[in-house]
C-alpha cells in the first residue's frame, strides 16, 4: 500500500495546537477595515464572521452558496468553538445578500492586502494576463467576463478585473497593473494587447512586455514574416539570429519547436515606438499518428534574452490556461449559477484566494486533494486559515 500523503510534514505541521485565542483576535482584526455595505444595526452576523465562513467554505469543497450554508449547518458547533462565538448558522438569504451587495473593491483589496503581506519578488517572474469567461452566468444578454493576472512560477492570481466581455480585456490592464508592483517582471499576452498605448502602460510600470504579433498588427506582421522567411532560406545563419530547438514525445505525440530570435531591429520602422528589443519566430510541429500539424508564430519583446528563455516565458504563458481547467474542473466555477448582484465576481474572487492560500501554504498538495483535507479534517483547515491570519497581525 502506498503511503498517505496525510503524513507528510506539511499535515502534520498544519493540524498541530494553535493559540485559539489570537487566533480569533487576528480574524477580527484581519477583517476590521472591510467595507461592509449593510446597515450595522441590523446585522446579526459581523463582516468579519461572514468572510471567514465563506473562505472556509471554499477551501473545505463547497462551490456554492448553498454548498456554503450546508457546511455552516454541520460545522456550526466547530466554527463557534474556533472563533469563541455563539452564532446559529447563517442562512441562504444572508450570505446571497452579503456576496449580492459587497463591492468586489472590497474583496480585491482582501487578496492584495494579502499577497502584500507575503512580499512577493516579482522581478524577472512572468506574469501571464488572459481572460475568462464565467458560462455558468453568462448569456447573450449578461456576460461576466473576468481578466486575470497570474504568477506563472508562484501560480497565483495577483489580480483580476471584470470587463464586459472578450473585446474588452484590454481595458482592464491599467487597474491590474496598479494592483502590485510590477518592477523588473515580464508581463505576457496574446496578441489582443499588441497595441502602443499597451504596452508604453507596462513600460511605465517598470516592467518588460512579451506579446503575440497577428493580423491586428498587420504592418508589423508583414516586417516580421519577410524578416524571418528570408533567414529560413539562408537556414538562420546571420549572426543577427540566435535559435533553439525543442523535442518532446508525449501522449501519443512528437512536438518539434524551432525558436528564434533576433534584437538587430534598427530596419524595423516600429522599433522606437514600441521600444521593442527583440523579434521572436516560433516554428512548430506537431506530429500524433498520421497527421502533422505546422504553425508559425511571432512576438515581440522589450526584453533582451537568449532564444531558450523566450521558449520557457512562451510556454510559461499557457500555464494560466491551467488555472482555468482547475477553477472549472475542481471549483466547478463554469456551472455556478449565482449571478445576483456581485455575487458572480464576489465568488470568483474567493474561489482564486482559496487557490493561492492551498498553493502557499501547502505548495505540494493538489487543490483537489487539499480541500478533501480541509472537509475531513477540521485542523488542517484551521491550520491554513492561521497561517493566513495570524502572520498578518
Amino acid at each position: 500500500m502506498p503511503s498517505r500523503k496525510t503524513s507528510d510534514k506539511m499535515f502534520l505541521e498544519l493540524t498541530s495546537d494553535i493559540d485559539a485565542q489570537a487566533f480569533g483576535d487576528s480574524i477580527k482584526a484581519y477583517f476590521s477595515q472591510f467595507q461592509d455595505p449593510r446597515s450595522s444595526e441590523r446585522c446579526v452576523y459581523p463582516s468579519w464572521y461572514l468572510l471567514f465562513v465563506l473562505i472556509s467554505g471554499c477551501l473545505a469543497g463547497c462551490n456554492t452558496i448553498a454548498d456554503i450554508v450546508h457546511y455552516v449547518e454541520l460545522k456550526t458547533d466547530w466554527l463557534n468553538s474556533t472563533l469563541g462565538t455563539a452564532f446559529r448558522p447563517v442562512s441562504y438569504d444572508t450570505l446571497w445578500w452579503f456576496l449580492a451587495r459587497v463591492h468586489p473593491d472590497a474583496m480585491k483589496q482582501l487578496l492584495s492586502d494579502w499577497l502584500q503581506g507575503l512580499q512577493p519578488d516579482l522581478r524577472n517572474q512572468l506574469l501571464a494576463i488572459d481572460g475568462k469567461r464565467l458560462r455558468g452566468v453568462s448569456d447573450n444578454e449578461h456576460i461576466t467576463h473576468l481578466v486575470e493576472l497570474f504568477a506563472v512560477e508562484g501560480r497565483l492570481v495577483i489580480a483580476q478585473e471584470r470587463v464586459p466581455d472578450k473585446k474588452c480585456e484590454r481595458k482592464a490592464l491599467h487597474s491590474l497593473l496598479k494592483t502590485v508592483d510590477v518592477t523588473g517582471a515580464i508581463i505576457s499576452m496574446d496578441a489582443h494587447y499588441a497595441y502602443v498605448e499597451d504596452l508604453q502602460k507596462i513600460l511605465l510600470q517598470g516592467a518588460d512586455y512579451l506579446v503575440g504579433i497577428k493580423g491586428n498588427q498587420g504592418g508589423l506582421m508583414a516586417e516580421a514574416q519577410n524578416y524571418f522567411e528570408q533567414a529560413r532560406e539562408a537556414q538562420y545563419a546571420s549572426e543577427e539570429f540566435q535559435c533553439h530547438t525543442t523535442h518532446d514525445k508525449g501522449h501519443g505525440r512528437i512536438e518539434t519547436r524551432h525558436v528564434c530570435v533576433s534584437y538587430d531591429l534598427d530596419w524595423l520602422p516600429q522599433r522606437e515606438e514600441w521600444g521593442l528589443k527583440a523579434l521572436v519566430e516560433v516554428r512548430s510541429e506537431r506530429v500524433t499518428g498520421d497527421h502533422t500539424e505546422r504553425a508559425v508564430r511571432y512576438y515581440g519583446s522589450s526584453r533582451v534574452a537568449g532564444p531558450e528563455q523566450f521558449a520557457k516565458w512562451i510556454r510559461g504563458h499557457w500555464k494560466i490556461e491551467s488555472l482555468h481547467h482547475v477553477l472549472d474542473v475542481v471549483f466547478r466555477e463554469d456551472a455556478a449559477l449565482a449571478q445576483a448582484g456581485y455575487s458572480a465576481e464576489n465568488m470568483s474572487l474567493l474561489r482564486r484566494l482559496s487557490m493561492n492560500i492551498v498553493r502557499v501554504f501547502d505548495s505540494n498538495r493538489g487543490l483537489a486533494d487539499a480541500r478533501r483535507c480541509a472537509t475531513h479534517e477540521p485542523l488542517y483547515l484551521r491550520g491554513l486559515l492561521s497561517k493566513v491570519f495570524i502572520r498578518k497581525c
